[in-house]
């Protein structure tokens, strides 16, 4: 399965978490090459990601606020609560799982995500 993440922080942490296959990466055309987005093609060479200018319509399209780029990435990998309660038990851990329910914007999704982590 294939799924599409878009908006600048999202694929940044896409790209450097390695935990997906990546294949395409677009970007708004006419979008400035530096900053953020800099760092976003740089880290889509090095995983010999494909690299599309699209207009920017077509990212819009994708959903809320896409900030001129968008990568196609293979689905999550997730694991059961079993395993993950074993791993933890293993490497004598304190647990810390973070549950969500009815999330509706991927990038509420990633701030939570880092803030749990951090």
């Amino acid at each position: 399965m294939r799924e599409w993440i878009y908006g600048r922080n999202a694929v940044m942490e896409a790209l450097q978490a390695k935990r997906r296959e990546v294949f395409t990466l677009l970007l708004a055309v006419g979008i400035e090459e530096k900053g953020r987005i800099q760092e976003i093609l740089k880290l889509a060479a090095a995983r010999k990601c494909k690299i599309e200018r699209v207009p920017k319509e077509r990212l819009t399209k994708m959903g809320d606020n896409p900030q001129g780029v968008a990568l196609e990435v293979s689905g999550y990998p997730y694991v059961d609560l079993s395993d993950i309660l074993l791993l933890a038990q293993q490497r004598q851990e304190d647990l810390f799982i973070l549950m969500l329910d009815m999330i509706q914007n991927p990038q509420n999704l990633g701030t939570l995500l880092r803030s749990a982590e951090a």
